[in-house]
């Protein structure tokens, strides 16, 4: 199966009235489980002017168009889909154009409409880019120039259909101004985007070192590398697909047959050989080097929403060298059809994909220094001898960057808050190694209470501004 490498575009709503019920008075929980597109919410509680009609209508227009060519341009490069491109309430999917039953194919390309970067691949066009920086580059830099070359040639590139219906820009953190990203309230998050800004910024100047004669601005890289985070599939590596491998055999079998003639050897004998190797070489890709990745922009297939729910995936066919999603359910003509992007965080979903999902099973809470924000609690005083105590055990690393997640803490950390609020007559009685489970009911429902605080009441803050900013 092939999982979301990195991170469809999204449409946004156009005035105040597309906020959920009461977003504009006060926040909800029927507002807050709503909430998917965050910048959306706030631009519009900030906006008082709504979209005019006349341009809503040539909006529509426009994406009408697009689809219709895009659709034109997947059927001549034997796409198979059962999907058409659909709105559903400001957000862009694909819906289902007939019945669809569990069991049958929902999409199906050839490898050749997909863009597709393989391990050890060969600099594709050595004039543009040279031999070194491809291949010290990550599997994510050489697509976003592989997607830039391919929009370069316009109409020649074999997926112009697929690069021109591309979204123009995106709405992810990345764009967002310092004071949307203040109003997050999650400092960790900002830290990520932070890095991510200055890790792109490197990737622009190693292509910019790397290229000869085509130049690029900073913008157009990192619309393909938005492009490619946000779309691109990945899964183990199959190997060369199976009509190249034929074409490999025909000549071994011709040199097979000619020193049978030169060795006077057996026929038979030398056959065995041959199917042997061919055999290896096709149980060692499919296998063997099972450990390797690659990874591909799969048009139609990137077109289609993220649910953690969708049981629909996304397998590479070796025999037939096509990719292909296969309904884990039935579907009704006009429903929208989603896909899974595997296990993603909302923290990830808003930095590459610029949305969250709600209820999202996958979900996390990072806080930076654990043992700092307990501090920061003005009910909880923190003994001191407990602190001392876990820095003996060599446990106050765990409480950096702690992950909540739907299943708690992780085990470390909250062994270590177990040590840190355990009183004086607790520690004395128990070791560290005690504390990795409960010692006392009362103080493991005290420490799981204290820990829920400082992520609650930060998260609590962060969604009702969210949502009530004007």
């Amino acid at each position: 199966m092939m999982a979301k490498a990195g991170l469809p575009q999204l449409g946004q709503g156009c005035s105040r009235s597309t906020l959920p019920e009461s977003v504009g008075d006060k926040a909800t929980p029927h507002a807050v489980a709503h909430l998917r597109h965050p910048r959306t919410y706030i631009r519009l509680a900030k906006s008082k002017t709504p979209c005019s009609a006349q341009a809503v209508r040539s909006q529509a227009t426009a994406v009408a168009a697009t689809d219709k060519d895009f659709q034109a341009w997947w059927r001549n490069a034997d796409v198979k889909a059962a999907l058409s491109p659909a709105d559903f309430e400001g957000l862009r999917g694909m819906s289902a154009d007939r019945e669809i039953n569990s069991g049958d194919a929902i999409v199906s390309l050839p490898r050749t409409a997909a863009l597709v970067v393989t391990p050890k691949m060969k600099n594709p066009f050595p004039d543009e880019i040279n031999d070194a920086y491809w291949s010290q580059s990550q599997w994510f830099e050489k697509m976003a120039v592989m997607l830039l070359h391919e929009r370069r040639r316009g109409v020649q590139s074999a997926v112009s259909g697929y690069v021109e219906q591309l979204p123009a820009d995106f709405d992810t953190l990345l764009h967002w101004s310092d004071q949307e990203m203040q109003l997050l309230m999650y400092p960790h998050l900002l830290q990520q985007v932070q890095q991510q800004k200055e890790s792109w910024h490197q990737y622009y100047k190693s292509v910019q070192a790397a290229t000869s004669g085509q130049s690029m601005t900073e913008a157009e890289l990192t619309w393909a590398l938005e492009c490619v985070r946000s779309r691109a599939f990945s899964g183990p590596y199959s190997g060369p697909p199976i009509k190249e491998r034929a074409k490999a055999v025909v000549p071994f079998l011709l040199a097979a047959a000619a020193y049978t003639q030169w060795a006077h050897l057996p026929l038979e004998q030398i056959l065995n050989g041959a199917i042997a190797a061919v055999l290896f070489n096709i149980i060692y890709d499919t296998l063997l080097s099972r450990k390797l990745r690659w990874f591909a922009l799969c048009p139609v297939i990137d077109s289609m929403n993220h649910q953690s729910a969708s049981k629909n995936e996304v397998a590479y066919e070796y025999f037939g060298d096509r990719f292909s999603v296969t309904a884990e359910r039935k579907y009704a003509q006009g429903e929208q059809v989603f896909i899974t992007y595997g296990l993603q965080s909302n923290d990830k979903l808003l930095q590459y994909y610029g949305f969250v999902e709600p209820k999202n099973p996958a979900d996390v809470y990072v806080v930076p220094d654990l043992l700092e924000a307990l501090r920061d609690l003005p009910y909880l005083k923190i003994p001191e001898e407990g602190v001392q105590a876990a820095k003996q055990a060599g446990l106050s690393v765990a409480l950096q960057k702690v992950a909540l997640t739907r299943q708690g803490l992780p085990d470390k950390a909250l062994q270590t808050v177990r040590m840190v609020l355990a009183s004086a007559h607790l520690l004395e009685q128990h070791s560290a190694a005690d504390f990795r489970q409960q010692v006392d009911a009362l103080h493991e429902e005290s420490c799981l209470q204290v820990c829920l605080c400082p992520c609650c009441t930060t998260q609590s803050l962060r969604m009702w501004l969210l949502l009530c900013f004007s």
